[in-house]
């Protein structure tokens, strides 16, 4: 399974550095023979951890095929083509410990999900892998390293971290530089010191019988569309205000309760904050999922009204105000009405 994950990435970027990691000592080496690449490997296994590039290297950059201690690794200006489009699904835990089951089960189970959703939209089956800790996603592909490539992919990445990152799961956004190093599957992941619940895992990979590429269109498009969403956050926009008619005192509202009764209510998250359902979500792009906790609400302090936030572009500038406008009966779950110093107007402009 070394040689054949290998032999697949040499095939489309021609020339690919495989990287040591062994404490202290870094070795390095650029090859594009799939004899000598293996050679290196063997007796590299049984310590540290093995790495490679995955994206095509420009012309200049010559294969040694063979590793050097200390060596000098590429960089992003060496590289010409993406030929992988990489996916890691990371379990939060501990700094510098491997995952345990349960952990390594979420990510597998959020990189499961995001499989599906790309699914739907066209893309073909992707290499499917275990990092050891985590879940990754592969996908084959041929675009150009360009700043506008590079730009297109920034917001993709965004995108997808916001509608497929959660409280338990990390969607990583830095996997997409072209020099990134990823980790050789059917090698050992070495982090941190093993135990019982969090051991050391091989790392492993299942690989499409007919392993297509993902057509730049459908990279590029969904790309766009993340980044169209985000225009909106970066231009200085007004946002309608909501006219609140109500009489209930705010800052008792209970907001919990609230969104239990519209059934929008997900989990309690921490510090007063609750995960729930967008009142707007059929707006959205993606289709929310149960550990979703992309929109959130605060409780109230006493002294200030709950709070709202959707992290998706449709519900940008939306407010605690504008959910009440649209519910319209938050008055419902307020302890107390609001006591005016002066006759009730026809609506407070908020």
């Amino acid at each position: 399974m070394i040689t054949a994950w290998l032999d697949r990435l040499l095939r489309d970027a021609g020339v690919i550095e495989l990287r040591h990691l062994d404490g202290a000592d870094i070795s390095v080496g650029t090859f594009n023979d799939i004899g000598a690449l293996s050679s290196a490997i063997g007796p590299r296994m049984h310590s540290g951890n093995l790495y490679s590039t995955v994206n095509k290297p420009i012309d200049t950059v010559i294969a040694t095929n063979a590793m050097q201690l200390h060596g000098t690794g590429l960089r992003d200006a060496n590289m010409a083509v993406h030929t992988r489009l990489l996916f890691d699904f990371d379990p939060v835990r501990p700094k510098g410990v491997s995952s345990t089951m349960a952990e390594l089960g979420a990510a597998i189970d959020a990189r499961n999900r995001f499989v599906r959703a790309l699914s739907a939209q066209g893309w073909p089956p992707p290499a499917l892998a275990m990092s050891g800790n985590g879940a990754h996603t592969i996908y084959r592909l041929r675009l150009p390293v360009a700043d506008d490539v590079d730009e297109l992919l920034a917001s993709l990445y965004r995108g997808l971290s916001v509608d497929f990152g959660t409280t338990d799961v990390v969607f990583d956004t830095t996997v997409r530089n072209p020099s990134r190093i990823w980790r050789v599957y059917n090698t050992i992941n070495r982090k941190g010191n093993p135990t019982l619940d969090r051991p050391h895992r091989m790392a492993r990979v299942t690989i499409p019988a007919r392993w297509e590429a993902v057509s730049p269109r459908l990279v590029l498009a969904l790309a766009e569309a993340y980044a169209t969403k985000r225009k909106p956050a970066l231009v200085s926009k007004p946002v309608r205000a909501a006219v609140i008619t109500g009489a209930g005192d705010y800052r008792t509202l209970d907001v919990v309760a609230w969104f239990v009764r519209h059934d929008a209510y997900r989990r309690p998250l921490f510090g007063g904050k609750h995960a729930v359902v967008c009142p707007w979500s059929a707006e959205h792009s993606n289709e929310s999922q149960p550990n979703d906790t992309s929109t959130v609400v605060w409780e109230t302090t006493g002294a200030n009204w709950p709070e709202f936030h959707c992290s998706h572009a449709h519900c940008d500038g939306r407010r605690i105000t504008h959910v009440m406008a649209l519910w319209g009966d938050a008055d419902t779950c307020c302890a107390r009405e609001y006591m005016r110093a002066t006759p009730a107007t026809t609506g407070d402009l908020i």
